[in-house]
């Protein structure tokens, strides 16, 4: 289920002491700023928050310090005029990631389906409770950032949420089976794609962690969606939140202290708190 789709939303970072002080799973998160914001990224340096907003009118692109005491209304606006920054065009074609080497970028796309936003977006999934049924035509692709070089590197549909691992030799991904959901690990090149979820079918939004060696994600648990981490190789899963609301679309950042996700909870929030050791 697309973040970017919700009209209204509140934004909140929770800091919640430093990198091993936690005692998991997070019963509980506290708010730290409030408007309309989501899609939020680390900068490289931990230092800084790229997002989008609409607290200036219009979904724009603004940056914020990751530590901000202002509760966000420091925030820079990156992105002006009428326009809505989404996707457009002859296909859907979203969820750019940088690949390591900043030359290409792998991304989610229905180009190779032929399938356009009226082809399932704000339609359910078959599972009722994570994507949409135009998932199912997604496949994964990369492009050089000159625009050129357009390099399809899946088939059949329901790859989402791509990223490269930190040393670029893996793509983390959900993969869409039926009413499926579940997180899958390939080799850059698009072979060898293998489950790591196991037997769990409502898994999404992986991420890697800053080092490459762990992979932090969503579980629908007790009907709702709550954060764990897990190994690359599917082992050691821990439960990382318990807390109201549903979490999704978690980010490691790349110092490794502290994981950003967004939560449900009546709107939208996005909360930051200190990373398993």
């Amino acid at each position: 289920m697309r973040i970017y789709r919700v009209s209204l939303a509140i934004f909140a970072l929770a800091i919640i002491g430093s990198a091993g002080a936690n005692e998991f799973p997070i019963k509980k998160l506290s708010s730290f700023t409030w408007v309309v914001d989501y899609e939020a990224s680390w900068s490289p340096d931990s230092r800084q928050i790229v997002l989008v907003s609409s607290r200036r009118g219009g979904m724009k692109v603004h940056v914020m310090n990751a530590d901000s005491a202002s509760h966000g209304s420091d925030m820079r606006q990156l992105t002006f005029g009428t326009d809505e920054d989404d996707t457009s065009g002859s296909a859907e074609n979203i969820h750019p990631t940088w690949a390591p080497d900043s030359q290409r970028i792998l991304f989610n796309t229905t180009k190779f389906a032929g399938a356009t936003a009226s082809d399932g977006r704000d339609v359910p999934s078959d599972n009722k409770v994570i994507g949409e049924q135009i998932d199912k035509k997604m496949d994964l692709a990369t492009i050089r950032i000159d625009g050129t070089e357009l390099k399809r590197l899946t088939n059949g549909g329901g790859y989402t949420y791509a990223s490269f691992s930190p040393d670029g030799s893996s793509i983390l991904h959900r993969r869409v089976d039926g009413a499926k959901s579940q997180i899958f690990i390939m080799n850059a090149d698009g072979t060898n794609d293998h489950n790591i979820s196991g037997e769990n079918t409502l898994d999404g939004w992986p991420a890697w962690s800053n080092d490459g060696k762990r992979v932090v994600f969503s579980r629908r648990v007790s009907d709702r969606f709550q954060l764990f981490v897990m190994n690359r190789d599917g082992s050691g899963v821990m439960q990382l939140t318990d807390a109201a609301g549903e979490f999704v679309n978690p980010r490691w950042s790349p110092d490794g202290t502290k994981i950003m996700s967004a939560r449900r909870l009546g709107d939208m929030n996005v909360v930051i708190f200190a990373a398993p050791e």
